[in-house]
């Protein structure tokens, strides 16, 4: 791939590069919107006096987001960044609030921009992006896995995958087919459940009491967006808690979800990286409600970004990089369950392939 960078380049000042990469799952992943196969995510790198930080971006096409225009957007953010500079921590909400001016509306390529300034600056201050956000090194986690929806000849063989996990997240559609969860729960595991939207209202006031029965200890987005406003009903009739996930993607939408929802979704691509992030955690808890930390299907970029901000959260599901045949990057362990973070700089992360992003 050819460099799209300016020549007038000044020592000292910052470098960027960005680029496509497809990421094949290990088994299709379905929910009730689609299946994929795979991904195509967009990395960008930044480089400042010889340091490199790298950041990740998953569009996803349901909130308008493609990994063409993602990648035109960065590659057009060139010249703006050539003319920053991190010097201190308060360097990258200062640019982060910049460059969504010209990003707007993707909150997918701000994430790309905002992870490979925090793992740029980690990497140039000799400290974890954990120790940057908490002033303390991140902790390993149990993290839900996702068994999405399956063939009757497929389930028994996604289940065995997630055997002896200690939380999994089911995948539900409008069929709302309870073997699965009856056949985890069985095992011991802890449950969570996602519609994706798919259920209706009296759907899901017939299905809460089953659910509870088998264990589950949330449910994320059961009713479409336009439909917030009959999450009141559903709420105050619910033994267990209710979380926006499609209903809240950024800041200024967490407000609204009280009385509603009990809890929210964070997604570093859908609110636009750690920066974001930080904002709806201390949103979230000003206004009572829990907090997943979420992903799509992504590398270890992605998952290790998540992970700073599932520290603070009720449930981590940062199953992204496990899901994917082969992840480009290492540094990141997950076994059995737990998400053991990197003790490296910055994120923490380092490619094991994918050369085009070394060709700064």
């Amino acid at each position: 791939m050819k460099e799209r960078m300016s020549r007038n380049y000044v020592p000292g000042m910052m470098r960027s590069y960005s680029a496509r990469k497809v990421l094949p799952a290990r088994r299709t992943f379905r929910t009730s919107r689609d299946a994929k196969p795979c991904v195509e995510n967009v990395f960008l790198m930044l480089e400042q006096e010889g340091v490199r930080g790298c950041g990740e971006s998953s569009p996803n096409r349901y909130f308008g987001e493609s990994t063409e225009d993602v990648h035109l957007r960065l590659l057009g953010l060139a010249d703006f960044l050539k003319r920053q500079r991190l010097e201190s921590l308060a360097d990258i909400p200062r640019i982060w609030k910049q460059a969504e001016l010209i990003l707007r509306p993707s909150r997918a390529a701000l994430c790309a921009v905002d992870l490979a300034l925090w793992d740029l600056w980690g990497r140039m201050t000799h400290a974890t992006a954990a120790q940057l956000a908490w002033k303390e090194p991140a902790r390993p986690l149990i993290t839900a896995v996702t068994l999405s929806l399956s063939t009757p000849e497929e389930v028994s063989a996604r289940i065995s995958e997630v055997d002896g996990f200690p939380l999994v997240k089911v995948k539900m559609d409008s069929a709302a087919d309870l073997a699965p969860l009856k056949k985890l729960h069985q095992a011991g595991a802890r449950l969570l459940v996602d519609a994706n939207a798919a259920w209706t209202v009296a759907q899901t006031l017939r299905l809460l009491p089953q659910l509870e029965a088998l264990g589950v200890e949330a449910i994320e987005q059961p009713l479409p967006p336009a439909l917030n406003g009959e999450m009141r009903v559903l709420r105050e009739s619910s033994p267990l808690p209710l979380l926006a996930d499609e209903s809240c993607a950024i800041p200024e939408q967490v407000e609204s979800m009280a009385g509603f929802f009990s809890g929210i979704n964070i997604k570093l691509v859908k609110c636009g990286g750690i920066t974001p992030a930080l904002e709806m955690l201390e949103a979230a808890r000003r206004n009572g409600l829990k907090v997943m930390v979420g992903c799509m299907l992504e590398s270890s970029v992605l998952i290790s970004a998540g992970l700073v901000m599932a520290q603070k959260a009720d449930w981590a599901d940062l199953d992204g990089s496990w899901l994917l045949s082969d992840d480009p990057f290492q540094g990141l362990r997950f076994q059995d369950g737990l998400l053991f973070p990197s003790l490296k700089l910055g994120l923490g992360v380092e490619l094991k392939g994918f050369t085009e992003l070394l060709e700064l």
